[in-house]
């Protein structure tokens, strides 16, 4: 599995033609079924939960500052193989923090306990480089650092403002939505667990435990393949893209 500039990229054995192929999810779509997950989840005291509707904005447009570059899928020379679409570790540097900085900021003014889940998820994403010497990266900290703070001067829900430890219990919400949502669009191997969540996706069913939504539940994520061959530049690749039919990825979520 690669993850692209804003894609999650998952390459496939024999195609229509009889060679590989690669399916793509957007970034966007992906954190739009992480939403869809949240709309369900019936555990964990979240039906009620006085500051739900935030939750699952949060949990739909957690990688909005992906959208931007779903226009634009960039081409990597350097891949194994031959070109293909840019992975996470791959992206350049200035513009995996343009994106992210770009996803805070949004909904900021509108959504600001939302937009403050969201930058709470793109320092946990990012937390490896905390520290780092790069000045890039010490001065991406710094805006999140100084973003975190605004949003919590900002906001105030039910009268009152959120403290740090009611900040992190949401965003727990957000983070295992966003696990479920990768290992069904990753198509992962192995199970995971985080934060008392255990699960595991196989033939094309997505299994937790405990399980949060009231029953089993399909759901639908839009997809698209192109052939898992070297492209020849981003005008190549983009080509593809554009005459790639939109499909469905169809996924069951049932208990283990």
């Amino acid at each position: 599995m690669v993850v692209c500039r804003a894609m999650i990229v998952h390459s496939e054995g024999a195609g229509d033609a009889g060679g590989s192929s690669l399916r793509l999810v957007t970034q966007p779509d992906h954190a739009h079924f992480s939403g869809e997950l949240l709309g369900l989840w019936r555990t964990d005291g979240l039906p009620d939960h006085l500051r739900r509707a935030e939750i699952l904005f949060a949990g739909r447009e957690h990688d909005n500052g992906w959208r931007e570059a779903d226009a634009a899928p960039r081409w990597d020379a350097g891949a194994p193989g031959g070109g293909r679409p840019h992975d996470f570790i791959s992206m350049p540097r200035a513009e995996r923090i343009a994106i992210w900085e770009r996803g805070t900021a949004r909904f900021a003014g509108s959504h600001p306990y939302a937009a403050l889940l969201i930058t709470r998820h793109a320092q946990t994403l990012h937390h490896d480089h905390r520290g780092d010497p790069d000045p890039d990266w010490r001065d991406f900290f710094a805006y999140l650092d100084e973003l975190e703070s605004g949003l919590f001067t900002a906001d105030a829900i039910g009268g009152r403002e959120v403290t740090a430890a009611e900040v992190t219990a949401d965003y727990r919400f957000v983070d295992l939505a966003d696990l479920a949502s990768l290992a069904v669009c990753a198509q992962w191997d192995e199970p995971f667990e985080r934060h008392g969540l255990r699960g595991f996706f196989r033939d094309g069913t997505l299994h937790l435990d405990p399980f949060p939504l009231a029953g089993a539940t399909a759901f639908a994520i839009p997809c698209r393949r192109i052939p898992g061959r070297p492209y020849r530049g981003d005008a190549d690749l983009g080509g593809e893209l554009a005459a790639a039919r939109w499909e469905e990825l169809r996924v069951r979520v049932a208990p283990l």
